[in-house]
């Protein structure tokens, strides 16, 4: 993979940056009493320049979902090639994906703390867990025990990364031991 110019990678820092400043504010404040002006400020830059990557304040909590989910998918199918059944399948595309989340529990406890403060940050994460089972199910032929097992995974990961959050830790290795517990 080529690393990207310096145009690309602009744009890449501007968005992270109108990310961080929105997940801090809301945080701290609220969703609701966060503006955009605020957001934009707090980042150095225009409010215009917040919608050029942002349709509304409430997507700045996506943090790279088309990206994950496509990562997810693709690992789906790996794995889905080798003899494990679907739920080691399921298991090891979701202790893969914790370890991308690893290096960004800042960001990770931010955006818990920021959902905590709205009704709506709550849904669009809530609908960003749904859109990976719905990825996870369908890659392993969308079939009842495909969405079972879709859920049941990424209960995994929400009850893992909440312990993360609280106590600290390697995130692959509790979900690795969540695993565990759920299967005995």
């Amino acid at each position: 993979m080529t690393e990207p110019g310096r145009r690309e990678q602009h744009k890449l820092t501007t968005r992270r940056a109108l990310e961080d400043s929105a997940l801090r504010l809301f945080a701290r404040d609220g969703f609701d009493e966060t503006s955009v002006d605020a957001i934009a400020a707090d980042a150095g830059v225009s409010p215009r320049t917040f919608f050029r990557y942002f349709a509304t304040k409430d997507e700045v909590l996506d943090m790279g979902r088309e990206e994950r989910q496509a990562e997810l998918r693709a690992r789906i199918r790996e794995l889905a090639a080798t003899d494990l059944d679907d739920l080691g399948v399921i298991r090891q595309a979701v202790v893969d994906m914790a370890r991308g989340f690893e290096t960004d529990r800042s960001r990770v406890l931010l955006r818990q703390q920021a959902a905590a403060s709205s009704p709506v940050l709550r849904g669009r994460l809530y609908d960003t867990f749904q859109s990976w089972e719905f990825v996870v199910a369908r890659e392993l032929g969308g079939d009842a025990s495909a969405r079972v097992l879709a859920g049941v995974g990424f209960a995994v990961f929400r009850s893992s990364t909440a312990i993360w959050l609280d106590e600290g830790g390697s995130l692959p290795e509790i979900v690795e031991r969540a695993f565990g517990v759920l299967l005995g």
